[in-house]
């Protein structure tokens, strides 16, 4: 009897894992661990892993899923750390022996009060978790288990935290086998599963240690690479599993020469399989020539979301302040003509808010992008300090007088949490009034010149020496804000929003304009359900319903200027009114459109400007990057999403006004 007792197997130990996200993500953490653990066959006989727990859903909800808990795993991010906390609270307090583990980007180096604050927490994994993690689930099999013995994490011990020494690192070969190939994420993809986004590493690692960014500081600044063979096998089952969207998580896609291959193996899935349709990539901090070739090959399968010029300042005191790698304006002057000339689109983004900014070089360094030749895309987020990266440290905090509040991220439905995030709102080079006037600027350049409203005009003034690009809209913002009829009413209206989403502790970052009975209503006439609404797009509406006016507020600007209607202006407007899309506008029918001038080939193919009678049509059916937004006359949500398309996946290309592609030309 003894000897049969001996041998009955025992039960497996539970797992359960929540990496919540509002983004349909592949849950890839999830698979990467699970994978790296299970090589040891005694874990793998031993742990019976629960899928994971991935989309928004009030703590109650959530905490009903988890029945007889061993372990329960929080990935932590800015975006779902108190969810996850909530849901371990209420799970600790019903399985009081469920030991509590997280990890992820959130989890803090230094610890301080951490495990006082959150009690119910056990153990926090630092940087890079497979091993650490799989270590744990070994010692756990042990009849007492040792967490002194482990490395790479802080355990609680009565609310205090006991460090043990730093975890080893994966090696250079990343020995982590592949959820995609392993069947780990099968259920998380293809059409039948959602449509989830598939994250997808090639390698590990960032070089580059800018002081914003907790990426660097978190890899050791080492890049390791996952091999060809795997990357073409997972590149193949991602493929006729029928995955739509990849995005590619490497730090700086582009930087290996090899990264043109696996663009080239993507091409190639895509045009056997039909997947996948779209890549978006984090590519190279430092643009080079493997990223035009990746980007050139992408776009021409339809498959790019865009190709970034990468900045965050134009300034380079600004740069040398956040250790932020850099070259010289004219480089990307150089290669935005090529990308131009290539048809890629191209974007940059900037953060407000980065130390020794001011509002003279926030706003000379946008008026630099729009000289170089940046009009489809320039993006301006604010600057959030994440816990592990150098600025948020309190040194540098000091140092660059950085004046932060928290802020809700996003409103939040019954029973969630709400996520807050730590903006920095103004610096010892930025007070608050200036940082206030570089983000309305900022949001009033994506809406009128990427989103086109006055693009044309504002290009035409700069190029034949008129008025230059910092003149025409630092003056017409300031014409706007002074011009509370018409409009103006937009502009000031927006300006009031900024102050207040200052000073009123709730109000969200990602949905301010939700909270605001009034712009909610134009909102909601053209998209009765849609929760991502960006400050410019907004704008950009609120100028759709008051085109007319707006136009005529823009001459009276600029004959204030000394620049009088003339027989060119006047030609110039109407080519400007009529390139860009309404809401009544019928793919079926098209647009015929007679102009005085050949505005067409003057901005489209750099062309000498000359008088002449041109008729110009226009056919566009579709929007977006992937001509994936159709175009239904009168159908207002239908134009929304082929006018500024969505807030996630973000993209500008090919939304707003009437493109060259889908134009004809008749010279009479």
């Amino acid at each position: 009897m003894t000897s049969l007792c001996g041998n009955v197997k025992k039960p497996m130990k539970s797992i359960f894992f929540l990496s919540i996200n509002m983004i349909s993500f592949v849950p890839y953490a999830y698979g990467l661990l699970k994978s790296f653990a299970e090589q040891d066959p005694a874990i793998a006989s031993a742990y019976r892993w629960h899928p994971p727990l991935t989309d928004p859903e009030p703590v109650d909800a959530l905490v009903s899923k988890i029945k007889d808990p061993n372990i329960l795993c929080l990935s932590c991010y800015v975006w779902n750390r108190n969810q996850h906390m909530a849901v371990a609270r209420h799970v600790k307090a019903s399985y009081p022996d469920c030991l509590v583990v997280c990890g992820g980007p959130h989890v803090p180096d230094h610890v301080a009060d951490f495990f006082s604050q959150f009690p119910f927490v056990d153990i926090l994994v630092h940087g890079e978790g497979e091993i650490p993690f799989a270590m744990l689930l070994r010692e756990l099999l042990v009849r007492e288990p040792d967490f002194t013995r482990l490395k790479g994490i802080s355990f609680n011990q009565a609310g205090n935290p006991v460090f043990t020494p730093k975890g080893e690192r994966l090696g250079k070969t990343l020995p982590v086998p592949s959820p995609y190939l392993n069947g780990n994420l099968d259920a998380f993809l293809g059409a039948d599963n959602g449509n989830r986004i598939a994250l997808w590493e090639t390698n590990r690692g960032c070089p580059f240690g800018c002081c914003f960014c907790d990426w660097g500081v978190r890899t050791k600044n080492k890049v390791r690479l996952h091999s060809m063979q795997r990357v073409a096998r997972e590149i193949d089952t991602m493929a006729a599993k029928g995955v739509e969207d990849i995005y590619v998580t490497d730090s700086n896609f582009g930087f290996f020469k090899r990264d043109l291959d696996i663009a080239t193996l993507l091409v190639d899935a895509h045009s056997r399989t039909g997947f996948p349709k779209r890549v978006r990539i984090q590519f190279a901090k430092t643009s080079n020539a493997t990223v035009f070739a990746i980007s050139r090959l992408l776009v021409e399968n339809d498959m790019l979301w865009g190709t970034t010029l990468s900045m965050q300042s134009v300034d380079e005191s600004v740069l040398d302040a956040v250790a932020r790698p850099h070259v010289d304006i004219s480089v990307y002057a150089h290669l935005k003509k090529r990308y131009q000339y290539h048809h890629i689109p191209t974007y940059t983004e900037l953060i407000l808010g980065l130390p020794r900014e001011t509002r003279e070089s926030f706003i000379n360094g946008i008026s630099s992008l729009l000289e170089i030749g940046m009009h489809d895309d320039i993006r301006v987020f604010e600057l959030a300090l994440l816990p592990n990266a150098p600025l948020s440290q309190p040194a540098m905090r000091r140092r660059h007088g950085l004046k932060t509040r928290f802020k809700p991220i996003r409103l939040t439905d019954k029973g969630i949490e709400r996520e807050f995030v730590e903006l920095v709102f103004g610096t010892n080079t930025m007070p608050y009034e200036d940082w206030a006037y570089c983000l309305l600027f900022a949001e009033m350049v994506q809406a009128l010149h990427n989103g086109a409203y006055t693009r044309f005009i504002a290009i035409y003034l700069h190029r034949e020496g008129l008025l230059t690009y910092r003149r025409f809209y630092d003056g017409l913002l300031k014409y706007f804000l002074n011009t509370p009829q018409g409009a103006g009413a937009a502009f000031q209206r927006l300006k009031t929003l900024i102050d207040d989403y200052h000073a009123d502790p709730d109000m969200p970052q990602v949905n301010r304009i939700l909270t605001q009975s009034d712009m909610l209503t134009l909102l909601r006439d053209y998209h009765p359900t849609r929760r991502g609404w960006a400050l410019w797009g907004w704008l950009w509406l609120s100028l759709c319903e008051v085109r007319q006016s707006f136009y005529h507020s823009v001459a009276e600007f600029l004959s204030g200027m000394g620049i009088p209607m003339s027989e060119t202006l006047q030609d110039l407007f109407h080519y400007q009114q009529e390139i860009m899309l309404t809401p009544d506008y019928d793919p079926k029918k098209g647009k015929i459109v007679d102009c005085g001038f050949n505005w067409h080939n003057y901005f489209f193919e750099n062309a000498e400007l000359s008088s002449g009678k041109i008729t110009l049509t226009y056919s566009d059916t579709h929007m977006g990057p992937g001509h994936q937004y159709p175009l239904n006359p009168e159908d207002r949500r239908a134009f929304v999403s082929a006018a500024i398309g969505f807030s996630y996946p973000y993209s500008k290309f090919r939304h707003f006004f009437h493109q060259p592609d889908q134009s004809t030309i008749m010279v009479k």
